[in-house]
């Protein structure tokens, strides 16, 4: 084990935010078994009342801590990207967490966490404009599950830091995936037929999503709701995709290259973070809404879905078009530059 990575300032801080991040989630989980356990709104007593308020207290610890498991996974990125000036071979991000089993192990736990985080405090949202409790047990056992995520994701930060040996020479992305997606892309490879299903899946997807999402806007019915909260779902996997095999060859000019870590460099003006940004907030807002519809059980709580529902489906769409415009603008731009030339062979 290299405990001296533990003073490495990037990897240092990843580990303390994921330490306020679980006594964030933990300290409402606590709160949530409680509501499990005594919360009961046919009783008036102080107990009941302190319990309410105390359930009000988790739904801002949640809130924080979402916003901090979000800026976590920014920052397990950038923290890549600055480590791999320290490792020989790692001309970005990938060859960092390349370097140890537990790299990937942990920047997938991590998404996982902020996109679970993130729904889970949009059903808060949603629960502050009900007015009743119909959304209590349910928010409690959701915010229990996070907790243990929580902790998962902090334990395989740990294992990441602590195995990762900086004196190795690593592999370079164009190494690993370059020479992969070469030896596919020919015009009948297997690269090549993916890159094509990516694209043409991610933009079909995105602008089934952004209309549906439009329409349950006007017409913020539960069915409704729910098929624009799937259409998103189902775009998530496309979008990414399509940034790693579309988006990330025509940034860098070269057909081969398909590492979503180096879209990150400043080289780039690092357009992977608002690329990937805008994938994780519109499917987090549309999740939101769609749990919120599956949620909504009471009169009071269906009346509370329609202003909910518009105003996250407002900003999937928003969040969709702006990834779809980011994405674009680089296939744009070199379709400009050669008038129209493919990239591709």
């Amino acid at each position: 084990m290299h405990f001296a990575n533990l003073l490495q300032p990037w990897i240092l801080l990843r580990i303390v935010a994921g330490v306020v991040a679980v006594a964030l989630f933990t300290r409402a989980a606590r709160t949530s078994w409680r509501v499990l356990r005594a919360f009961d709104i046919s009783r008036a007593t102080e107990g009941q009342l302190a319990l309410e308020r105390r359930a009000q207290l988790a739904s801002t610890f949640v809130r924080v801590a979402t916003v901090l498991q979000i800026a976590i996974l920014a920052l397990s990125m950038l923290a890549g990207d600055r480590l791999s000036s320290s490792i020989r071979g790692a001309m970005c991000g990938y060859g960092v967490f390349h370097a140890s089993p537990w790299g990937f192990r942990s920047l997938a736990a991590t998404g996982v966490t902020a996109l679970a985080a993130g729904v889970v405090a949009q059903l808060y949202a949603f629960d502050a404009r009900v007015r009743d409790f119909a959304l209590v047990r349910p928010l409690a056992i959701a915010t229990l599950l996070l907790a243990p995520i929580a902790v998962a994701d902090l334990g395989l930060a740990l294992a990441f830091a602590l195995d990762l040996d900086l004196s190795v020479v690593a592999s370079c992305c164009s190494v690993q995936l370059d020479s992969v997606a070469s030896g596919a892309a020919g015009p009948a490879g297997l690269g090549s037929a993916a890159r094509v299903f990516a694209t043409a899946g991610a933009t079909l997807a995105i602008a089934v999503s952004i209309v549906l999402a439009l329409v349950a806007i006007r017409r913020t019915r539960v069915p409704t709701v729910i098929a624009a909260a799937l259409a998103s779902l189902i775009a998530l996997p496309f979008a990414l995709a399509a940034a790693v095999l579309e988006v990330a060859p025509h940034v860098f000019e070269v057909p081969q290259h398909v590492c979503p870590f180096c879209l990150l460099r400043p080289s780039v003006f690092g357009i992977g973070y608002p690329l990937f940004g805008a994938i994780l907030l519109a499917a987090m807002w549309a999740l939101g809404a769609g749990l919120g519809a599956l949620l909504a059980r009471t009169d009071a709580s269906r009346a509370a879905l329609n202003d909910f529902a518009r105003d996250r489906f407002l900003r999937e769409a928003i969040a969709w078009s702006a990834a779809l415009l980011i994405g674009a603008m680089p296939v744009v731009r070199y379709a400009i530059l050669t008038s129209g030339a493919s990239l591709f062979p």
